[in-house]
């Protein structure tokens, strides 16, 4: 096992983005792959497009073809029901140039419910405006049928999450299917803060080296949307953040060695300083459990409002 890959994990095409840019020319950088962004509103949102265009930008990144939408702002973590309501709102936009012209859509919320930094997923089915089983409602123009569920974990079930969406969706054919987990960073400044939205679908698990089957349009017949918030990091991750903090704080000379490093060499490092098992473990903000409940309410509210706005 690689433990530089393994344990330097992040699901963010962002952070993946960031160190690329970090050890590639940029010229390199950017065969294959597009970036754009921009800030909307007034409250510090902040949006990211990553667009993986090629063969060769999907091998560069780590990901899949297809689109990276980054949804950031310090505000995601606090109380700021102005911010949360533009991060709805601009969500529920997306939501709708992803999934123009889909008139089923099934949604999932992927994780644990009982262990809070995987709640997330469950916690937004809870929120969700369900219609498929409502009499007449296919029969009124303009409005997607939904249906929802939250299939727990295959150590709960004793199945592969992939194996129980794909029964549902042969039964109820969705024209659509969209998936919300948590997922893992490597930057502690993203935690609880950033929201990532692809058209790529999502590995359950992959977030902590707990790898199932893929959920994707190859696998499920249909399209796949992922909506992810990052809840946890890596002990690894989080000691190379408290490195490049504390050499920061120490002046140049400090700063210009350990922070110069690349992404590999500070691994490296750390591979010698720090016990084995440390490298397994992932961490959770002490606040966690009032920030899942919030931010699963926003991600409810934007898909809720993206549901109500194809009714108007």
């Amino acid at each position: 096992m690689n433990i530089l890959h393994s344990f330097s994990h992040t699901d963010l095409a962002l952070e993946l983005k960031d160190e690329l840019e970090e050890s590639c020319e940029r010229e390199q950088f950017f065969e294959g792959i597009t970036v754009s962004h921009k800030e909307i509103g007034k409250k510090g949102l902040k949006e990211t497009v990553i667009k993986i265009e090629s063969e060769a930008g999907e091998k560069q990144l780590g990901k899949p073809q297809g689109i990276y939408i980054t949804l950031e702002g310090e505000n995601m973590a606090g109380n700021d029901g102005g911010f949360h309501e533009e991060m709805s709102n601009h969500l529920a936009k997306r939501l709708a140039k992803l999934l123009l012209g889909r008139k089923k859509l099934l949604f999932i919320g992927l994780g644990n419910g009982e262990v809070t930094p995987d709640a997330l997923g469950p916690l937004v089915i809870k929120n969700l405006f369900v219609t498929r089983h409502l009499k007449g409602w296919k029969e009124v123009e303009g409005c997607p049928v939904v249906a929802a569920l939250a299939p727990g974990v295959m150590a709960q079930t004793g199945m592969e999450t992939g194996e129980i969406v794909e029964g549902i969706v042969k039964k109820i054919h969705p024209d659509a299917l969209i998936v919300i987990d948590a997922l893992a960073a490597k930057s502690s400044e993203r935690l609880n803060r950033t929201i990532q939205i692809s058209n790529t679908g999502i590995a359950p698990g992959s977030g902590v080296g707990n790898q199932r089957n893929e959920i994707t349009e190859k696998t499920m017949g249909v399209p796949v949307i992922a909506l992810g918030v990052p809840t946890v990091i890596s002990i690894p991750s989080l000691a190379c953040d408290i490195m490049d903090s504390f050499c920061a704080s120490q002046g140049e000379k400090m700063e210009d060695t350990f922070s110069s490093w690349s992404e590999s060499e500070k691994y490296r490092f750390l591979g010698k300083i720090l016990d084995a098992k440390l490298w397994e473990l992932f961490v959770t903000p002490k606040e966690i459990d009032e920030a899942v409940k919030r931010i699963s309410y926003t991600l409810s509210e934007g898909i809720n409002q993206f549901v109500s706005s194809r009714t108007s």
